[in-house]
């Protein structure tokens, strides 16, 4: 045992050396001008998903140049209303692409392709794929402004790296973007749990603690924590999760945790790097955190255990991280967490189980749960509920007297979406929509398509579902002006608004020729840029339609000054 700690050490000793010496090669040029501050790195724990990149802070306001970081060309641009808002794609001659999202507005041949698309297709929101060199890029080039679009709640950049083949999410910090780091991780809890074979928590088995600094390094009250003898199973084990953050020099922002080792009775049995995130598995995170205590407090536990389904390629080693235990039998603990500079921050414990009996029987009645490692058709013959493998991280209950209106806990996270099937009586002319209440009384409208006698919608969310008809028109109003008034300005807005399927499409026709709206769902408005050409009196007409095909007309005759 002497012999195999010794190794443990060296190994971790080296690999935490080797931190930071990976990007010495690179020389890329900064994508911003300004001094590079992070309110976010990579890695970081999302809803739903891990942090995909960098945030860059912009001094909390747009309008700066962005720049490509190396030589290639334009493989990507997208403009949403949501998620990156405007982003541009570059690929890169060595195997990565590098990915500027929220922007302002593009720059040059990106800015003019755009246009040309949104004008042909007449719609705001596109997505490019220009093609090989079609459009090449300089290092140091200006590609686009910074801004605040699509989900971003706050003017900053959002800059990933990626494997170009893979499309997999790269830790930027490994690639020579390096920001001052002089700070160690804070570990500020810790949570034990009772644990099945498959790393699935057992109900009710959890107990946390505090941790507080004391030194260069961290600890819990008695350097003991203990746990019922009722987390042991027979086949199963026990787990442990730590609440961390991470700091960057110049910024206070909670930032996410890079890199931990879990060593117990000199064995390491767990480790995780954040390097590389496939999005296809991202979801996970729900998973790798602890989902409950992130949505109650946003804690950031990251569980130094996982489950036989998740296949997050983060992982150190092929482990489930399981600690075997016994009623009256003690472990020695050693948590050891790092960020990408190297720094180090280090826990040292007893893990102690109490004497009495274990726990035998963990789900009474499998018949009344959903498990991870199964498909499901629940259906009561009106409603149908299709499930395919990995739909929930761990097994959840269920009522199938509820199948018809009700599946899960809102709260609860999905992991792959799973089908909702409802019988639909009225005619199949596209007015149905899915209407789903889940956590927090947050409504979401799911498209439906038909299938025989079947309205269809997929869902990543658990609750209240119903079968709804959608026949009322949405919402338009002029935004600081009124019909006939005389336009002044260089943008005019328009409030839209749909309180049941969601605003699908918006057009602006002046004499009847198209023009581009811009919409921003942060304030319910779309707005048009004038062109300095358009001068005098205009017939201007606002289209608004809802994902059912209902349709609001708003018209009106304009002053362009």
């Amino acid at each position: 045992m002497k012999g195999f700690l010794l190794f443990t050490v060296l190994t971790i000793f080296v690999a935490l050396k080797s931190i930071g010496q990976t990007s010495e090669h690179y020389d890329y040029h900064p994508p911003l001008k300004i001094p590079l501050v992070l309110s976010s790195n990579f890695g970081e724990l999302r809803p739903n998903h891990f942090h995909m990149g960098l945030d860059f802070k912009t001094n909390n306001k747009t309008g700066y140049n962005l720049y490509s970081i190396e030589e290639g060309y334009v493989s990507r641009i997208k403009v949403s209303t949501y998620g990156y808002g405007k982003v541009v794609y570059i690929d890169h001659p060595n195997g990565i692409t590098s990915v500027y999202a929220h922007c302002e507005e593009f720059k040059g041949e990106i800015d003019s392709i755009v246009r040309l698309t949104q004008e042909s297709e007449q719609n705001f929101e596109v997505e490019i794929f220009p093609g090989k060199n079609k459009i090449r890029v300089k290092k140091g080039q200006i590609i686009a402004i910074s801004g605040n679009t699509g989900g971003s709640t706050a003017p900053h950049l959002h800059f990933e790296i990626r494997d170009t083949k893979t499309e997999h999410a790269l830790n930027p910090l490994l690639f020579g973007f390096r920001m001052a780091d002089t700070k160690a991780p804070e570990i500020r809890n810790l949570k034990a749990y009772g644990l099945t074979k498959e790393g699935y928590r057992i109900p009710g088995k959890e107990v946390s603690k505090a941790v507080s600094k004391a030194g260069a390094n961290y600890i819990i009250a008695g350097n003991k924590i203990t746990v019922s003898s009722s987390f042991c199973t027979s086949s199963g084990g026990l787990g442990l999760a730590f609440d961390v953050i991470d700091r960057f020099d110049g910024a206070s922002n909670q930032c996410g945790l890079f890199g931990s080792y879990l060593i117990v009775d000199g064995d390491t049995i767990f480790g995780q790097k954040i390097e590389r995130v496939p999005f296809e598995s991202t979801r996970y995170v729900n998973s790798h955190k602890d989902y409950e205590a992130y949505q109650s407090s946003r804690n950031k536990y990251h569980k130094s255990f996982r489950t036989a389904e998740n296949d997050l390629p983060i992982y150190i080693n092929g482990s489930l991280g399981l600690i075997k235990a016994s009623p009256g039998s003690t472990h020695e603990v050693e948590y050891i967490a790092f960020d990408a500079n190297g720094n180090t921050s280090t826990l040292k414990f007893a893990l102690a189980v109490a004497s009495g009996e274990i726990t035998t029987d963990v789900w009474s009645d499998s018949k009344d749960f959903l498990f991870p490692q199964k498909t499901y058709g629940l259906t009561d013959g009106n409603c149908t509920i299709e499930m395919g493998y990995s739909t929930v991280y761990e097994p959840m209950a269920y009522k199938k007297s509820e199948v018809c209106s009700h599946i899960g806990d809102p709260e609860t996270p999905v992991n792959r979406a799973y089908k909702i099937k409802l019988k639909a009586s009225e005619p199949h002319d596209g007015k149905h929509y899915i209407r789903l209440v889940t956590a927090k009384s947050s409504v979401k409208a799911l498209e439906v398509s038909y299938e025989g006698e079947w309205a269809i919608a997929t869902s990543k969310y658990f609750g209240d579902f119903s079968l709804e008809r959608d026949e009322k028109a949405p919402y338009v109003s002029s935004s600081g002006f009124a019909n006939g008034s005389s336009i002044s300005s260089s943008s005019i807005s328009w409030s839209i608004s749909d309180g049941e399927s969601g605003i699908d499409d918006y057009d602006l026709f002046i004499d009847g020729k198209w023009y581009l709206l811009e919409y921003e769902y942060k304030t319910g408005k779309v707005t048009f840029t004038k062109p300095a050409s358009l001068k005098g009196k205009k017939a201007a007409k606002v289209i608004v339609k809802d994902a059912c095909g209902n349709e609001k007309v708003w018209e009106g005759t304009l002053n362009f000054l």
